[in-house]
């Protein structure tokens, strides 16, 4: 089994060193790491260029790091792609961990290991070995697992701790990733239909935490998320068992949150419009829901709840 190091590179001067020094530092050796320069406009472009030939440098015109993502399926070559991110941090035992996922449990569309958060432009520095922890490899069924990462994606919230086989990318086209933000949730709902995913819980992955990254503007996010399941809704229509159903509940809780977003925002007729589109998803409680939020935007503002904020608020990091 041959693993692939998959890194989307966009000016990250400041951290690909520390990420691709994690790398090297593996236990278990990838056969290949492929970094792709999404038209960095930094000395990322030299940085990658001076860890030649251990690494292969690619490079494209800036088009976001779906299109990157893509751009790396295409050129990877091993059975495994080991996604990371250009200033998150693995722990030196990951590959050897992510190797053992594959090998023990069944075939899966993703292999996931746990995450610790952290902050800065520095190094992280593990204080332990995570992978001496006894815990056991869950395998997650498709229909839970996508109700479970709706709801929050919590493990499962970036592809740095995640590998995914080669042989998934072949099965669904020349864009298994799409959009400029919410490029993971698009893929997971994509894939997952066709198979389990595995988790072992053990913190391997170090994710960088950034009050600037474009997940903390909470109103482009939701939105994002919103058009990553309009996407996607002509795919589910042709799915059976509870597949449809869920994705009509989740595609509604993506509506509703957005429309509470917007409403936060002050912007009251998209909100509007974002709740009325969220009535058809044809269960009681959810109607129930989009129907409450909906009376409410009508009500004098001084008496609306407080409505999210359009930027995300980080708070701390967790250690392992």
């Amino acid at each position: 089994m041959k693993i692939s190091v998959a890194i989307p590179a966009y000016n990250c001067a400041s951290t690909i060193r520390f990420t691709l020094d994690s790398v090297f530092s593996q236990t278990v050796q990838p056969d290949e790491i492929l970094v792709l320069n999404d038209g960095s406009t930094d000395d990322t472009l030299a940085i990658l260029k001076s860890y030649e030939p251990r690494i292969s440098v690619l490079s494209q015109p800036n088009q976001g790091v779906a299109s990157a993502r893509n751009a790396l399926c295409k050129h990877a070559q091993g059975d495994l792609i080991a996604w990371l991110d250009s200033d998150d941090i693995w722990h030196p035992r990951y590959l050897e961990v992510q190797r053992s996922i594959y090998n023990e449990s069944p075939p899966a569309v993703a292999y996931f290991t746990a995450h610790v958060n952290f902050s800065g432009e520095g190094n992280y520095e593990w204080q332990s070995d995570p992978a001496e922890l006894h815990t056991e490899i869950q395998v997650i069924p498709s229909l839970p697992f996508l109700k479970r990462y709706s709801k929050a994606p919590g493990p499962f919230m970036c592809v740095s701790h995640c590998c995914i086989p080669k042989r998934v990318f072949n099965s669904l086209g020349q864009e298994p990733f799409k959009l400029k933000m919410a490029e993971d949730l698009y893929f997971f709902n994509l894939a997952v239909p066709a198979g389990p995913v595995a988790f072992l819980p053990k913190p391997m992955v170090a994710y960088r935490v950034r009050q600037d990254s474009l997940s903390s503007d909470r109103l482009k996010l939701t939105q994002a998320e919103v058009q990553a399941f309009e996407l996607l809704n002509d795919r589910y229509a042709t799915l059976g068992g509870g597949f449809r159903r869920a994705f009509k509940l989740s595609f509604g809780a993506k509506r509703r949150l957005h429309a509470k977003v917007l409403l936060g925002a002050g912007q009251l007729g998209p909100a509007r419009a974002q709740l009325r589109q969220s009535l058809g998803c044809l269960n009681l409680i959810s109607l129930a829901k989009s129907l409450r939020l909906l009376l409410l935007s009508y009500l004098p503002i001084s008496l609306q709840p407080a409505w999210p904020s359009a930027q995300r608020e980080w708070n701390g990091t967790t250690q392992p």
